[in-house]
């Protein structure tokens, strides 16, 4: 393991002090996979107050359970060996207790992956099996599977994390206990969950088929998608199945628009009707969008990203003829701008190529409708691109209050469609002569 010369530096520090170090964890998993290694981290058998001592940039961000952060000028936590107690909350332990083993140190870790520590002078420390696990690509927990979940639930989501991230699946005793133990999820801070959810959709977004249980105090729906099966020339798979499909095709990956498409069809159990064998899913959008804003505020996400979601959600199945009107609509009668229509045109795009391949053919024709509207885009869309304000009708007509943005909205619609008769003399006539009629 080839490790960069600050830590280098910070492992010979401890060394020469008397100390046992290591690099720990998530860097010796990624380098035994050879996969780019962002973090460090090191523990130590120093105790906090003797890495503070050692180091002159030491700031104590976790001391109360043995983390110094040294600056080196990167942030490196460097961590006393320790064991954790009971966990009333199931999630952070009672008390801390250092001790002076590294076996003992990597035995309260979560998974065998993540239990191994390294020295260039004594190689890798694996006492769980860490390194064989990688090589038959397993997620096993470190000791008694139940045992582990119960003292921290959060470990079953980035258990689901790591299979997403690294291409791995549970191995039984592992998948059965985090059966048992789903309903611990609720300790979990819901910011915690949003911030798993987010990385297992950008790596693999298929592994929420294996996490409907656990997410179900949030998204129950997602239960109901993967049972409700989509009956129809249009479509080949379940209704989840083809949500996370349709992820897959965000180009490049971006986490709001993941979570339209995990949301956009959420509606359909409650909608679906059958006739001549056909499913059919009427309404399916406007309940998706409700069902989104639950999620949303539930999530804890932001206004800006609620609002976007359950937009695209609501309007994410809308036809679009090649017609002005079409754009009047979304640009001018709904007040979508720009790059509202950008995300649409995604959303629209990836939810079709998710389809059977008979639904796939439509791509073409909102390719056509996105060519359309680039063609068009640089028309007149709102009251700042009109060449008369509010001041101008209230100047030159007597036009006031309310009637004042009517009148601007019935020159946004006449310069709409002809772009050419926006000209301040032109629109201060037209103006004039509504006054009189």
């Amino acid at each position: 393991m080839v490790l960069p010369e600050n830590i280098l530096e910070i492992l010979k520090t401890l060394n020469q002090a008397g100390y046992e170090a290591y690099v720990v964890g998530g860097c010796v998993r990624d380098s035994l996979l050879k996969r780019d290694c962002a973090d460090y981290d090191v523990c130590t058998s120093a105790l906090p107050n003797v890495v503070q001592s050692l180091f002159t940039h030491a700031i104590p961000t976790g001391i109360k359970h043995g983390t110094i952060t040294v600056l080196t000028p990167q942030p490196v936590e460097i961590t006393t060996f320790r064991s954790e107690t009971t966990y009333k909350d199931h999630r952070h332990p009672d008390r801390v207790e250092f001790v002076s083993s590294i076996i003992e140190d990597l035995r309260r870790r979560d998974f065998t992956i993540n239990a191994m520590a390294y020295h260039p002078n004594t190689g890798l420390i694996d006492p769980f099996g860490g390194k064989k696990d990688l090589s038959l690509k397993i997620v096993r927990c470190v000791g008694d599977a139940n045992q582990r979940f119960q003292e921290d639930a959060l470990r079953m989501i980035r258990a689901h994390r790591f299979c997403a991230k690294l291409g791995f699946t549970m191995d039984k005793t592992t998948q059965e206990a985090l059966h048992q133990n789903s309903k611990l999820i609720q300790w979990v801070a819901v910011e915690r969950i949003d911030k798993e959810l987010k990385e297992i959709l950008r790596y693999d977004p298929y592994e929420i088929e294996n996490m409907t249980q656990l997410l179900s105090k949030w998204m129950p729906e997602l239960e109901l998608c993967k049972s409700c099966a989509q009956n129809s020339p249009w479509h080949d798979t379940n209704v989840l199945h083809h949500s996370l499909r349709a992820i897959t095709f965000l180009p490049p990956f971006d986490e709001t628009l993941a979570l339209a498409l995990l949301f956009h069809d959420l509606g359909k159990p409650a909608t679906k009707t059958t006739k001549d064998g056909i499913d059919h899913f009427y309404g399916h959008s406007l309940e998706s969008a409700k069902i989104a804003d639950r999620i949303c505020k539930a999530l804890k996400l932001s206004t800006y990203q609620r609002k976007l979601i359950c937009s695209l959600v609501k309007h994410h199945d809308e036809k679009l003829p090649l017609r002005l009107r079409t754009i009047y609509r979304f640009r001018i009668q709904m007040g979508f701008d720009d790059a509202w229509m950008q995300n649409f045109f995604t959303i629209r795009i990836c939810d079709l190529k998710a389809h059977s391949l008979k639904g796939q053919q439509s791509v073409q024709s909102v390719l056509a409708f996105i060519d359309f509207y680039e063609k068009n885009k640089n028309r007149p869309m709102s009251f700042h691109d009109l060449k008369i304000n509010g001041k101008d009708v209230l100047t030159h007509t007597s036009f006031t209050g309310k009637d004042v943005r009517k009148v601007l909205q019935r020159c946004l619609d006449l310069v709409f469609y002809d772009p050419e008769q926006n000209t301040r003399e032109h629109l201060i006539e037209m103006i004039q002569r509504w006054q009189v009629i």
